[in-house]
């Protein structure tokens, strides 16, 4: 048997997918619900009468549920449950929902989209109205990171030393160059650990029932949507920017033991950005790392970008135009490598407010049940109340896979996956 707890979850859980599936059709059923509407106002007759040479057509005239912008239900939320009841097995259309079915039926003629049970319901025209939504940014990270499975809320593995390929490879193999039947020398690499934590996100809000059964959206799908959006834009802020502490530790962040911070040129100028620091940073980029790297920036230094010159001789010549300069759409590259503008980056005139990174060398750690975010409600915690709970979890943690930036075989400058451009600019 099951508890009254389970049973009212399968019972939210259907309304939701009720919801979700209406909010589908709105979109490829709102041309048609046009259709309809249009061609009843163009009936010279406004009483509906059979046409008794075809059964299924009507011959003027506009049905009064059809006048009716809400087509007869109470809410978007009335109507979202009835179509999704009307397409479960050996379930029957309710009377306002067959009522309004039958009407749009017999102006519009044959539904292009099928058996209305199948979802050729048109949706009524007060509910066609989409919301208009903003986005957040999509993840940057994530995508291009490495992604660890946890089982557990913590997680430590090996990762190799080779921070000085001066004097030997992957911190202690040694190359020799033995004659014949001379003795060879034992060398071994090193490890150290490098541990991943599970860290808590979590979103929660408090909806009141009748807000959830009047309103016109689907209000369960689109809280989840901006819940989910803010959390991974949280997180993935954290991937750049976090401290380390109760939270990842960003690419970008001072105690990232692996970042090269650029020097800018002298006199340059403050808040500026220019090509010979695009050149210095591409060349801290370890080699193996390039085709791999990608730019990340702040809005900001657009205009930066777009002055860039190289001097010749008494003139300069620009290094950053389109061929048909601001008539055509502004390069999305640098040095052949993808740039993407994001606000999680520093303002402009800050280290990190242009950054080369290779994010395949940082590691994200990600509770391996369930599927990143854990979506939930409840009735019971604020039953009297008369308000829903919706709680959203992400658990999660990230740091780089390098603990020191890279001495060359050869050169001066150390090499690193996260580059940064410092922001003593003067």
């Amino acid at each position: 048997m099951l508890d009254e707890e389970t049973k009212q979850l399968m019972r939210d859980e259907l309304a939701e997918q009720a919801a979700i599936v209406a909010a589908e059709m709105v979109a490829s059923q709102e041309e048609q619900n046009r259709a309809a509407v249009a061609k009843a106002e163009n009936a010279d007759n406004r009483k509906l009468t059979p046409n008794d040479n075809d059964e299924g057509a009507w011959t003027g005239g506009e049905p009064a549920v059809l006048s009716d912008p809400k087509a007869g239900f109470k809410s978007f939320g009335h109507f979202a449950k009835d179509v999704f009841r009307a397409g479960q097995p050996a379930r029957r259309q309710s009377e306002v929902l067959a009522t309004y079915s039958e009407a749009v039926e017999k102006t519009a003629g044959i539904m292009e989209e099928g058996d209305n049970a199948q979802g050729g319901f048109l949706v009524p025209e007060e509910f066609a109205a989409n919301l208009l939504e903003k986005s957040l940014e999509s993840s940057i990270v994530r995508p291009r990171a490495s992604v660890q499975p946890m089982k557990s809320n913590r997680i430590t593995f090996s990762a190799d030393v080779d921070s000085d390929h001066s004097s030997n490879y992957f911190g202690g193999i040694t190359i020799s160059r033995t004659a014949e039947g001379g003795q060879k020398t034992k060398t071994n690499p090193t490890f150290e650990q490098i541990s991943l934590q599970l860290h808590k996100l979590t979103g929660h809000v408090y909806v009141s029932d009748e807000l959830i059964e009047d309103s016109m959206i689907a209000l369960e799908a689109n809280l989840a949507r901006k819940f989910i959006q803010s959390i991974s834009f949280v997180e993935d802020d954290d991937f750049l920017n976090g401290t380390g502490a109760n939270q990842a530790l960003g690419m970008l962040n001072a105690a990232n033991p692996a970042l090269i911070t650029v020097t800018a040129v002298t006199g340059q100028g403050a808040n500026t950005i220019i090509a010979d620091n695009i050149a210095d940073m591409w060349m801290r980029m370890y080699p193996a790392g390039q085709s791999n790297a990608v730019w990340v920036g702040n809005i900001e230094i657009f205009a930066q970008l777009w002055k860039m010159a190289l001097a010749v001789g008494t003139g300069g010549a620009p290094v950053w135009l389109p061929a048909n300069q601001a008539a055509g759409q502004p390069l999305s590259t640098l040095m052949g490598r993808p740039l993407i503008y994001t606000e999680k980056c520093p303002a402009l005139g800050t280290a990190g407010d242009l950054a080369l990174l290779d994010m395949s060398q940082y590691m994200i750690g990600q509770k391996s049940t369930g599927s990143g975010i854990q979506v939930a409600s409840s009735i019971h915690l604020r039953f009297d109340y008369d308000e829903t709970v919706f709680r959203y979890v992400l658990r999660y943690d990230g740091r780089p896979t390098w603990t020191t930036a890279l001495t060359p075989k050869r050169g001066s400058n150390t090499l690193s996956p996260f580059v940064v451009l410092n922001s003593t600019r003067t």
